[in-house]
């Protein structure tokens, strides 16, 4: 192998390990909208069972007020199942959220002193 074609390999595999190494996977982007109806049809899931009525009139108007319909819903969350770097960024934009939704509960539920002048 001459010196050029041996410099040129060479020069393109130290290219390709700095490409490598510069190019990490990023997490991908997780649709917050999606995030937050998921989020809302679990907990309606645990308030009102999976079968009630009632469970699926709350679903309906989850759904609908975010621009889904149960098909295009299920096709979106059948794609994240089968995605496996979507997954987990997925899970953890779910808990987070049921995290926040848990601590302005508490919140909301702390009495409020009223200082009164005497």
């Amino acid at each position: 192998m001459s010196t050029i074609k041996r410099t040129f390999w060479i020069l393109a595999l130290a290219a390709l390990a700095c490409l490598q190494a510069g190019c990490e996977k990023k997490e991908p982007t997780v649709d917050q909208k999606f995030v937050n109806t998921y989020t809302e049809l679990l907990i309606v899931e645990q308030m009102y069972g999976s079968d009630s009525p009632k469970a699926r009139l709350h679903r309906k108007a989850i759904l609908d007020s975010a621009g889904y319909n149960r098909e295009r819903f299920l096709k979106k969350a059948n794609a994240i199942l089968d995605d496996r770097d979507m997954w987990v960024p997925f899970q953890k934009a779910v808990i987070a959220r049921l995290d926040t939704l848990i601590e302005t509960s508490k919140a909301n539920a702390e009495p409020r002193h009223r200082h009164r002048e005497e």
